[in-house]
């Protein structure tokens, strides 16, 4: 019997073969010790899903797009290869400790090429209890907005198992626009306000607000233009590589938090050059950087819980009328 529940004009037929798909995965997977999680196969699924909407359901149509994954062996050994790397420890490469993890008078620091999936597991992870954790590249601390969530009691680390995974895909390439839009901002705002800016422009701030440091036009300006954009283009292309929606939603905050932090600091410096006094541009901007991310990816995961609640319903409600 099918455990698969079809979704509206899917067959039963289509369904076996997804069940089939699935059982094979399991055995590969097994055998070769690779480990699934729960939340990516439940992605697995609704990939599997979406991508029969639009098409007749049928059983060549379910055969045509798991061909897409893959054969369930080479899917298996490509989840093995992944959880390879999830499994080397902090402080560890390859089992071995590493010269380019550790930490210098307390403070963490870790040089190895930045994953899609480690730079996400650093600013969303409920099941880790510390706001602050080590960065995912670089030296220091980032914020795990996973763990604020939960103090703050709008997410429970056990409604993350799949919650992102069960969020619409539109709705994970849509996050990609707040940040595109803030970086293009940037971009205007700096192409606008370089005629009248001096060669040399304010850069940093006392507590007060009075400038207390100079660089060059162009090395600020265009440095600002470089943080805000450089981070949209690489949430840009973990969006087009298909990454799981958790890496593109965590991608889409990041860089989020970049490019308002970067209108910021370009607005106190022109306002600054133009006789302004205050730090009122930096302080929202700070606070948008650690306020906005953070909206984005508990609007996302919890949209995701309400989306899986209504999947295991319907499919409560297909077993029932079934019996």
């Amino acid at each position: 019997m099918s455990t698969h529940a079809p979704t509206d004009g899917t067959s039963r037929d289509a369904a076996v073969v997804i069940d089939d798909y699935f059982a094979r995965l399991a055995t590969a997977t097994e055998a070769i010790r690779a480990r699934i999680g729960a939340d990516e196969l439940a992605e697995l699924r609704a990939h599997v899903d979406d991508r029969l909407v639009g098409t007749t359901a049928t059983a060549a149509d379910a055969t045509r797009v798991l061909a897409e994954l893959g054969s369930p062996e080479e899917l298996a050994r490509a989840f093995a290869a992944e959880a390879a790397e999830y499994d080397a420890a902090p402080d560890a490469v390859d089992g071995r400790p590493s010269a380019l993890v550790g930490r210098v008078l307390g403070m963490p620091y870790d040089v190895r090429p930045p994953t899609t999936d480690r730079v996400a597991l650093r600013v969303w992870n409920p099941t880790d209890p510390r706001i602050l954790v080590p960065k995912a590249f670089g030296m220091g601390w980032t914020v795990n907005f996973g763990a604020l969530a939960v103090k703050t009691h709008l997410v429970r680390p056990d409604d993350e198992d799949d919650a992102f995974a069960a969020v619409p895909d539109g709705v994970v390439t849509a996050t990609l626009a707040a940040p595109a839009a803030v970086a293009m901002a940037v971009v205007v705002l700096a192409a606008v306000s370089w005629p009248t800016l001096p060669a040399n422009v304010p850069v940093h701030w006392n507590g007060a607000g009075h400038v207390d440091g100079y660089s060059s036009r162009g090395a600020a300006v265009l440095w600002l233009v470089v943080m805000a954009v450089v981070p949209v283009l690489l949430a840009a292309w973990v969006h087009t590589r298909r990454r799981r929606r958790f890496n593109r939603v965590a991608a889409s905050a990041v860089s989020l938090g970049f490019a308002v932090l970067s209108l910021a600091i370009l607005v106190q410096t022109v306002a600054s050059a133009g006789g302004g006094t205050g730090m009122w541009p930096t302080w929202l901007g700070i606070g948008g950087f650690l306020v906005l991310p953070f909206v984005l990816l508990v609007g996302v995961s919890r949209l995701g819980s309400a989306a899986e609640r209504r999947r295991d319903l319907s499919i409560t409600s297909s077993k029932g009328r079934a019996q």
